[in-house]
């Protein structure tokens, strides 16, 4: 159709606007873990992490695949003309992410107590949490039915909006909450922190009832155009929308469970070797709540260009289109690894006066330097898992995520007890992503013949990198010499890294005026300015 109440955006502009959202909402869900962390401390955090792998774990296998599943189906029909179907395909959705979000909701809330007992949870102050957590799990659900379809049409503004509003609500609630709850404890004001996530989802899912109720008449009227006579039934929809999801699901599943075990492994293969129970549960609170968060912010381009994907390749492949596939992929590992190299390196070289600036604790550096390079390898994965669940392949990932998680098991379990500690499980989630990012590719080869050069792809980015870091490292020294301190020279490092990377990745020709035309906004000045350097 020529007109769409959606406002269909390009893969790049979808992207960039779920990035500048993703960007705000981990750099948002990493600072308020700076006075999270001094209000909860180390074990805190411990506490408060496990009620959320075990929301995570609920999530994921309830809802975490819809957005992709329905997302991929509504694309693929709205490209061949089936507007009705792609209506009903979200109304199927949406009705059963309504019964089965409340239906896991009710299981967490009254399975906590079970959970502790049974000794699957070995921290028995995060039952309160795991209960205050619970109703997230309902409204995440239906949540997710909406922002499939959203996502489907290509409109990722109204996904960003979404996301933005949930995540600074629950910073809100969760800073206030854990605050008011402090003088009863730290087990207390964790459960108050977990309980934080409530406003937040309450939030999103009654925005996007809102947004689509404003629309809701145009997107009928669209439907009602559609006079292909193609009908799809209820069951095959949800056959479908289930084969996809399921898949997707499965893939977060077994990172929940990763975490899960992850923390008993960790804390009990650290206690083999003189580590108190205490001390166990805060090396974990580094590794899974302070190192992490920063990976979080590094994945946010990967994770928006990820699922701008799924609904423009699977675009592609209903049209049988697979040259302008392989230039989707192409564009959005360019970019990926652009932008993941130097995020990378920076963690590397910084990690110890990172986690200080933001955590005003040096030793969860540790694990940053030791995680710093799953930034490129997860960046990679999630682009090319959005590629091939695009296009209906969405088994694949999965299997190639389960495959690098097995290792990543066995190097913590073997390797935790020795001088590598907490280093090893760091080292572990980067060996998940470097192997299932390099057998995804592989099967994109196979099914697209897409060509990974990957001197071609590094070696303009790797090294503007290098030259970075040399800068980073000299700058950073001399601010720390002239200055003293850790905050401020660190802050003056990471902006001379900053502005010196791009304008080193221009002059060697690793971004080219074309590249910016594509931007929305300030693409064509960012162009032009381009041209004019190169022109001298």
């Amino acid at each position: 159709m020529s007109k769409s109440p959606f406002n269909k955006q390009t893969v790049l502009q979808g992207a960039i606007t779920l990035t500048i959202a993703w960007l705000f909402i981990r750099i948002l869900g990493a600072v308020y873990r700076i006075p999270l962390g001094r209000m909860l401390g180390d074990e805190g955090l411990g506490i408060y992490a496990v009620p959320n792998q075990f929301y995570l774990l609920f999530f994921t296998l309830t809802s975490a695949g819809i957005p992709v599943a329905v997302a991929s189906i509504i694309s693929e029909k709205m490209a061949v003309g089936h507007y009705r179907d792609a209506l009903r395909t979200f109304r199927v959705a949406r009705g059963v992410m309504f019964l089965v979000g409340l239906a896991f909701s009710i299981l967490l809330f009254a399975g906590a107590g079970w959970l502790i007992e049974s000794g699957l949870v070995p921290s028995p102050d995060a039952y309160l949490g795991m209960r205050a957590i619970a109703p997230v799990i309902f409204f995440a659900a239906v949540t997710a039915a909406y922002r499939g379809l959203f996502q489907g049409m290509q409109n990722m503004r109204v996904v960003a909006y979404s996301q933005v509003a949930d995540q600074v609500m629950l910073v809100t609630a969760t800073l206030l909450f854990s605050y008011l709850l402090l003088p009863h404890g730290p087990a207390i004001a964790a459960a108050g922190a977990n309980l934080g996530a409530v406003p937040g989802a309450v939030g999103a899912t009654l925005m996007l009832v809102y947004l689509y109720r404003r629309q809701r008449r145009d997107i009928v009227a669209m439907a009602r155009e559609d006079t292909s006579g193609i009908r799809e039934g209820t069951f095959s929809l949800l056959k479908r929308i289930f084969s996809t999801a399921l898949p997707v699901s499965f893939a977060g599943v077994a990172m929940s469970i990763t975490g899960i075990i992850d923390h008993k492994l960790i804390v009990d293969r650290l206690q083999l070797v003189g580590y108190s129970h205490q001390q166990a549960i805060a090396q974990f609170g580094q590794f899974n709540q302070m190192a992490m968060s920063f990976i979080n912010i590094s994945t946010a381009l990967a994770v928006s260009l990820g699922a701008s994907l799924v609904p423009a390749v699977a675009e592609s492949f209903a049209l049988k289109n697979l040259d302008r596939i392989r230039y989707q992929l192409l564009q959005a590992l360019r970019l990926v690894i652009i932008f993941s190299l130097p995020a990378a390196a920076g963690l590397y070289i910084l990690a110890p006066q990172l986690t200080l600036l933001l955590f005003a604790e040096e030793s969860a550096g540790v694990p940053l330097a030791a995680l710093s390079a799953v930034a490129v390898f997860w960046s990679v994965h999630l682009v090319t898992s959005g590629a091939l669940q695009g296009m209906g392949r969405a088994v694949v990932p999965v299997r190639n995520l389960v495959i690098g998680i097995l290792v990543k098991l066995l190097i913590t379990y073997y390797l935790t007890p020795t001088p590598l500690g907490i280093r090893a499980a760091a080292m572990g989630t980067v060996i998940i992503f470097a192997l299932s990012s390099s057998l995804n590719l592989v099967s994109i080869a196979r099914l697209v013949d897409f060509k990974f050069n990957i001197q071609e792809m590094f070696w303009r980015p790797g090294l503007a990198t290098l030259v970075m870091s040399a800068g980073v490292l000299l700058v950073y020294r001399a601010a720390a010499g002239q200055i003293g301190g850790n905050n401020w020279p660190t802050l003056i490092a990471v902006v001379s890294g900053a502005l010196v990377y791009p304008l080193v990745l221009v002059v060697l020709g690793g971004l080219k005026a074309e590249d910016m035309r594509r931007l929305p906004g300030i693409g064509a000045r960012l162009a032009a300015l381009l041209d004019k350097i190169g022109s001298r």
